[in-house]
């Protein structure tokens, strides 16, 4: 396959989100790479509004832009070092594997940058080339924290790969570089996404990934159904048409022109998933970073709420009370005070001054305070 790189400087580098992530804690993001060789079928990425590298001028005669046309940030690692040197020490979602890295060796720079100034990383990963930068990861992973996700969706559906993922290595291969990450005493786990309706959400692909998941020694599996959007959804279901022709009529159904499906099914896809992990040991959620300091118990709280908000979903609850815990968690995930202290100096009514949380929300707040 033809590809085109084309190196850049880039003005910024570092993505600050408005709030922590509730799935992978991310603060922040930072890829030296637009565009994936990979090039899944499924990518949310392909939608316009991650994808502009099909409205580039020389990218028009290429058969698919997204992966045949990488745009790559040259000066990525010491933008990062400037960006990340003013920033508090949180998260970040860094890292990319894909054939380029070979010749430009950028996620590798970008690695060290976080070395030195000891920022946590998180690198969501589907090569085995990973490894070649598993010396620094370690060496994160014991300054600060590091972990390791393998995007795996299938293990059992036949001709999955053929279709969706023509270009990636095999998912044997990433379970045994699981393994590798694991035993180097690194984090290390499962992003179990997109799970695709109809396809990889049979009983028995749900139970393998999360066998496997445990045998190679992840700690957790984070289930997500498939997303539809812009370009990604329409190319998607040209591909589901052609190939599965037979469930392009329930995709239609089952997400109604929405952006995820009807939340009875990824509720029920969540629960399943959820006994599973229990059954084999492993979480469901990812745990999270909580950097030591006067918000450290801030953090651990705004975990446990965040989890219950995802559970909250999965029983398809009433949507403002998930809005409300979500916003107590963000509040109190945020705020530059110490909430166990502020509880023991002002009680409920202190806790009240927490952006986003009210008279229910302190008392469950409270019983948070008194676990810890």
């Amino acid at each position: 396959m033809k590809i085109r790189c084309i190196p850049y400087k880039t003005k910024k580098i570092v993505n600050i989100h408005k709030h922590v992530d509730g799935w992978f804690w991310e603060k922040y993001s930072a890829h030296p790479y637009i565009g994936c060789q990979y090039g899944c079928e499924y990518c949310y990425w392909r939608d316009e509004k991650y994808n502009m590298l099909a409205r580039e001028k020389d990218a028009r005669d290429l058969e698919d832009p997204f992966s045949q046309y990488i745009k790559i940030k040259v000066n990525a690692p010491e933008l990062l070092r400037k960006e990340l040197s003013r920033l508090p020490k949180e998260i970040i979602y860094t890292g990319d594997y894909q054939p380029v890295e070979a010749k430009f060796n950028l996620s590798r720079e970008m690695l060290k940058v976080c070395l030195d100034l000891g920022f946590p990383v998180l690198i969501n990963e589907k090569s085995p080339f990973v490894l070649k930068d598993l010396d620094l990861i370690k060496d994160i992973s014991e300054k600060s924290w590091a972990c390791v996700l393998w995007s795996i969706s299938n293990h059992t559906s036949e001709g999955y790969s053929d279709i969706f993922e023509p270009n990636l290595p095999s998912i044997e291969s990433r379970f045994k570089t699981m393994k590798k990450i694991a035993e180097a005493g690194v984090l290390t786990g499962t992003a179990f996404m997109p799970i695709l309706p109809f396809i990889t959400d049979s009983d028995d692909n749900l139970e393998a990934i999360v066998k496997k998941t445990a045998e190679f020694g992840g700690r957790f599996v984070l289930a997500g159904s498939l997303t539809m959007s812009g370009a990604q959804a329409t190319r998607y279901m040209q591909i589901i048409t052609r190939h599965c022709p037979e469930v392009a009529k329930k995709y239609r159904a089952l997400y109604n022109r929405g952006y995820i499906p009807k939340c009875e099914y990824t509720g029920g896809i969540g629960e399943k998933v959820k006994k599973l992990c229990e059954k084999q040991g492993i979480s469901d959620r990812m745990p999270r970073y909580i950097p030591p300091g006067k918000t450290a118990v801030n953090k651990k709280v705004a975990e446990r709420l965040l989890n219950e908000t995802y559970y909250m979903e999965l029983r398809c609850e009433n949507k403002y009370r998930i809005l409300a815990y979500r916003k107590a968690s963000w509040g109190v995930d945020e705020i530059d005070k110490d909430i166990k202290q502020l509880y023991y100096e002002k009680g409920l009514e202190g806790l009240k001054t927490i952006p986003g949380v009210g008279s229910k929300l302190s008392l469950r707040i409270e019983e948070e305070l008194l676990r810890l």
